[in-house]
């Protein structure tokens, strides 16, 4: 079987709605764009301003797995294909793009049993371009247990 999450800037625009029903004392926005933060970003915060950023991306992403559906799934064996397309032509180095939080999302919410070797099979990291639509596309083929 095979899934496709795209992750767009209405859908982060509407989960900061219900973020800001939830926590009607927040100001910022929990999630800022459509695509994973760069390892660069986070690598270099204190370890709580970390913290705060994985658990919001978490949020997040179970938040986006409930909106399609895909909640208590737990794929067991699969592959995914991160496609994250940004709103400049600015060079991004794609192995920058690691989805950790995301993925961490996907166990969480029951997408995935979990993100380890045993699970994930393989991981694709692409990047790619596009001024007026910046998303990330997400593919997911499960693989039979004996792949």
């Amino acid at each position: 079987m095979e899934f496709k999450i795209t992750i767009s800037k209405e859908d982060v625009d509407e989960y900061a709605k219900s973020y800001f029903k939830q926590h009607p004392k927040a100001h910022k926005m929990p999630i800022e764009h459509p695509y994973h933060p760069s390892i660069n970003t986070w690598f270099v915060m204190k370890r709580p301003q970390m913290n705060n950023l994985k658990q919001k991306w978490k949020d997040f992403t179970i938040w986006i797995v409930r909106k399609n559906g895909l909640e208590n799934l737990k794929l067991k064996s699969f592959s995914m294909k991160f496609v994250t397309y940004m709103p400049t032509k600015r060079r991004i180095d794609p192995d920058n793009t690691v989805p950790k939080f995301i993925l961490d999302g996907f166990v969480e919410g029951g997408f995935i049993v979990d993100d380890d070797s045993t699970h994930l099979k393989s991981l694709e990291l692409c990047a790619g371009y596009d001024k007026y639509f910046p998303r990330t596309e997400i593919y997911i083929e499960e693989r039979s247990e004996r792949w």
